[in-house]
């Protein structure tokens, strides 16, 4: 029986390098593509895929938030989180949220085979090359504990992220469906609970945390 593969991934190049080594398997077969991580998200509670690619960087909602809210919606699929330079409490995170194994970006084709196979089996899959970033993650728990995955709830997150990405707030209101008073509140308590002093430090810290790209 061929596994059932989506890939979430932010730049083509990646989403079409991914879909062209998958394609090449005769056991694994491509679901759906993404470069989004609201739609990711809301188009695997959809197809119920049973292997999940999703890179760390990802616009409109951020991998770990994806990870959570993807598998509220498809508890079985298994999510293998794609990593490039990210800190090691935010591999944690993903961990947290739900991720069952963490691949390189610069892993080979055979590897991520394997990586498919062990999450196919239900077992967990981290690259060789980030058990340096993983025993780090384990060892750090004051940068976890100003991590925004940590300070922050998932909505606020949320929209930090797409004021950082640009969005204004009539238009956050308008894509998350909620009122432009709760928009306004969720950010307030964001700037409050990190200390910050408006939108301008809000998207620094955005972008230093990896929920949006500089």
């Amino acid at each position: 029986m061929r596994t059932r593969v989506m890939v979430i991934a932010r730049h083509q190049l990646l989403r079409e390098g991914l879909v062209s080594l998958l394609r090449g398997h005769a056991d694994l077969e491509l679901v759906a593509q993404s470069g989004d991580g609201q739609e990711g998200a809301r188009l695997a509670s959809e197809l119920r895929p049973e292997v999940v690619l999703m890179d760390m960087e990802l616009p409109g909602l951020n991998c770990v938030d994806a990870t959570h809210r993807l598998l509220g919606g498809s508890p079985s699929s298994r999510v293998l989180c794609l990593a490039g330079g990210e800190p090691p409490h935010r591999m944690r995170a993903a961990l947290d949220a739900g991720a069952r194994g963490i691949l390189a970006k610069d892993s080979s084709a055979d590897e991520l085979q394997r990586a498919i196979a062990a999450l196919t089996r239900r077992q967990f899959y981290f690259s060789p090359a980030l058990t340096e970033a993983a025993m780090l993650a384990c060892r750090e728990p004051v940068a976890a504990q100003v991590s925004a995955f940590v300070r922050l709830t998932p909505k606020e997150r949320e929209i930090v992220q797409l004021l950082a990405e640009g969005f204004t707030t009539k238009q956050i209101a308008a894509q998350l469906d909620v009122s432009h008073k709760t928009v306004a509140s969720h950010r307030e308590h964001a700037v409050a609970k990190l200390g910050l002093r408006g939108v301008a430090d809000l998207t620094r810290y955005a972008i230093r945390e990896g929920l949006a790209q500089p």
